[in-house]
């Protein structure tokens, strides 16, 4: 009897441990059927890695906009270096045996001048967007069309000279301490020049090739300067900054600094106003804006028709805008107001010129010449004038 109580206690004691195991195994399934059960329903809320507060979903959608803004920068990126070439020649390499490098063929893109020497450089037309010096050395530039930016920057160069037939808005030279010369075609054609520790950096003006003396603006040290026509003379001022470091235009004196302005006799106040017509004409030319500025000339010329520069100025607006019969008018009468101006006479040879009237133009060519005599681009239009005019005259006789 003793036995069969112990078998049956020991069958008791082993029921109870299945009865153990079994219910563990029921709670394993219930907690993998729970974990299931809100997968399934974090996948339904869009809530697939767990819940996130506001700070987390912050976060994340930074970093998302940052991706996309990495990516915008990227593509800017690519799109500037497809715009942009960069280019490098010596007198060694030069492709030419006269040492000369024709640009035209990089219409529409940034040019880099980096490291040349010895190497003279020509942009025959315009379409370039825009032109960069970097540590270049004996190097001449001469750009006959304008540039799209009317952007030009010259960086650690030397023995680098510059020829500038087209308006220009901004000039940027930095860090160039030796010989550096910029020659602009027309003194009206000088827009703002910004520069720095640059002691070797001069401008001078006339018809290409002139004999214009040059003035040396650059001065040494580590603050920027910006030198600008104001009121009628060349002016060079430290650069003043306003809101976001942006220059402030060169020229205007701080009004507490002015006294009261007195009252101007009326000739002198229309003077005083057709030259700033003539000055905001001149900042759309160099925009290229040629109807604008033709129009602001025309308000100069309003109140101040002895002003012969300005009809000089009129005459070629209307030069680049087709109208040549208006461009003629203007140019004689620039020489009529001041027979000495070599422009009006050079416009006029252009004006007929350009409606082939080569025989007509030639004298008028010549008398610009007589007043400008070591001009290369009278000389030029001379012989082009006479070319045209025998090859006209031939083909009349057959």
């Amino acid at each position: 009897a003793f036995q069969l109580t112990a078998c049956c206690q020991r069958d008791a004691m082993t029921n109870y441990g299945a009865w153990d195991r079994k219910a563990d195994a029921l709670c394993r399934e219930a907690e993998e059927e729970e974990k299931k059960e809100t997968a399934a329903s974090n996948q339904a809320l869009g809530l697939a890695e767990g819940p996130k507060g506001p700070p987390t979903a912050q976060a994340e959608k930074e970093l998302s906009d940052l991706g996309a803004h990495s990516k915008q920068r990227n593509d800017f990126i690519a799109w500037q270096q497809e715009r942009e070439v960069t280019l490098t020649h010596t007198k060694e390499s030069c492709p030419s045996q006269d040492g000369t490098v024709d640009l035209s063929e990089y219409k529409g893109k940034a040019i880099r001048l980096k490291g040349c020497r010895g190497v003279n450089y020509v942009v025959p037309c315009s379409g370039v967007l825009k032109l960069m010096m970097d540590s270049c050395s004996d190097v001449q530039l001469h750009l006959q069309g304008s540039l799209i930016t009317s952007t030009l920057e010259l960086y650690k160069c030397q023995q680098v000279e510059v020829t500038l037939d087209q308006p220009l808005g901004t000039l940027q030279v930095d860090e160039c301490p030796e010989a550096l010369l910029v020659r602009y075609a027309e003194r009206d054609f000088f827009g703002k020049a910004y520069h720095q520790n640059s002691p070797g950096f001069a401008v001078a003006w006339g018809l290409a090739g002139g004999s214009a003396c040059s003035q040396t603006i650059g001065r040494e040290g580590s603050f920027q300067l910006m030198s600008c026509i104001a009121e009628g003379s060349l002016q060079t001022e430290a650069v003043r900054r306003g809101e976001m470091e942006f220059p402030l235009d060169l020229g205007v004196a701080k009004k507490q600094d002015q006294p009261e302005p007195e009252a101007l006799p009326a000739a002198e106040e229309r003077q005083k106003e057709a030259e700033r017509q003539r000055l905001a004409g001149n900042e759309m030319f160099r925009a290229s804006d040629f109807a604008q500025a033709a129009a602001l000339y025309s308000l100069a010329l309003e109140k101040a028709p002895e002003m012969a520069s300005v009809w000089a100025n009129r005459a070629q607006c209307w030069l680049k805008l087709g109208d040549h019969e208006k461009a003629l008018a203007d140019a004689k009468k620039c020489t009529e107001v001041e027979p000495t101006n070599p422009k009006g006479w050079f416009r006029q040879g252009m004006s007929l010129h350009a409606m082939k009237r080569y025989a007509e133009a030639i004298p008028l060519l010549l008398e610009a010449e007589k007043l400008e005599p070591s001009n290369k681009q009278i000389q030029d239009a001379i012989k082009m004038a006479q070319m045209k005019a025998r090859n006209s005259a031939y083909a009349q006789s057959q």
